[in-house]
């Protein structure tokens, strides 16, 4: 339960695991549904396990983001195109990170959001996914860009932010982050 609470992570290692499946997925999708809809479905799933890992570091109810978990659902077969079905699932992903789970400090994060998920878009859009191959890097690659929004943000867990807040000793508080950064 320790490992799950570091969002960097966890974040980097659901990315690898999303990059690597997606391969066995397509292959398997591909005998039973047309290309532009098993590319777009793969990317819906990826995105619904990254919202329950949001909601599960937030503390947030899955009722609160199952809106544009389905919007985005029913975006994946009314929208044709997977490039635009990707652009889709990052402003989902960012509404849903920056907007139901992280709602402090909002002006700032806006301001990540918008360049993380620029620069997740543009790292997809440079590489041009045609194969499996290419897809399964940019989707391991994306995962480690939306990484950078815990690292810029510094997320604490309740537990530790409850155990910071008992401590009076500034130079206790420095000694204990600097121990949980090394134990990683």
């Amino acid at each position: 339960m320790k490992t799950l609470q570091r969002p960097v992570l966890m974040t980097m290692l659901f990315g690898l695991v999303c990059g690597l499946s997606f391969i066995p997925l397509q292959l398997i999708l591909d005998f039973w549904i047309f290309r532009p809809l098993t590319v777009s479905l793969t990317l819906w799933l990826f995105a619904a396990g990254y919202t329950l890992l949001l909601c599960l570091w937030s503390r947030q109810n899955l009722l609160s983001v199952s809106f544009p978990i389905l919007f985005l659902l029913l975006t994946v077969f009314l929208v044709q195109s997977i490039a635009a079905f990707f652009y889709l699932a990052l402003a989902c992903i960012s509404w849903i990170r920056s907007g139901l789970c992280y709602q402090e400090r909002r002006g700032i994060k806006l301001v990540i959001e918008l360049i993380l998920g620029l620069a997740g878009g543009i790292l997809i859009a440079v590489f041009t996914p045609g194969s499996v191959f290419a897809w399964a890097l940019g989707i391991w690659l994306f995962f480690l860009l939306q990484a950078l929004y815990f690292a810029v943000f510094e997320f604490e867990s309740p537990a530790i932010q409850r155990k910071f807040k008992q401590e009076i000793d500034p130079f206790e508080r420095a000694c204990q982050k600097a121990e949980d950064i090394l134990s990683i």
